[in-house]
């Protein structure tokens, strides 16, 4: 039985390569629509805006990235017709980003396809080896978010 350090560093790396793979398999979805794993992100943070549309900072909190790199994506997806930019009406100096038609329209359908890979993913495994791993994962990360790691010299 390995020692509970080398089990955690197995958990870990499985994390690690599990999202790796999630992120894969997303990456297949969304390029049928032209759009990349970061731009899918993009669009799902401009939707959580709301009718009234996000901004850029919002955006950039949403992506862990800072607000220049998320106006740089925004403008991006803006030449694709995928978002549009207005002035924003509580800041003079600030913009509101708002999904298109068809920004909708992709983040939709991209959305539909990344949930029916994952669904497929999981075929076959019992419900409640699923529930127990979702635990898991949560008391993991809740228990990463207590600990004070200091650096031992």
């Amino acid at each position: 039985m390995p020692d509970r350090s080398a089990l955690a560093l197995q958990l870990t790396d499985a994390i690690r390569m599990a999202r790796a793979a999630v992120e894969h398999a997303g990456d297949r979805a969304f390029r049928a629509y032209g759009l990349s794993h970061r731009a899918h992100a993009v669009l799902s943070a401009v939707d959580l805006g709301g009718p009234d549309g996000a901004r850029p900072k919002e955006v950039a909190a949403q992506l862990d990235v800072s607000r220049a790199a998320a106006t740089t994506f925004i403008q991006r997806l803006e030449t694709k017709g995928l978002v549009e930019t207005t002035p924003d009406p509580e800041d003079d100096r600030g913009v509101r980003v708002t999904l298109t038609r068809r920004g909708l329209e992709v983040l939709l359908r991209a959305s539909q396809l990344e949930r029916r890979l994952a669904a497929r993913a999981i075929e076959g495994l019992p419900a409640s080896s699923i529930a127990r791993a979702v635990h898991l994962l949560q008391e993991f990360k809740q228990r990463l978010e207590e600990k004070q790691i200091g650096v031992v010299r």
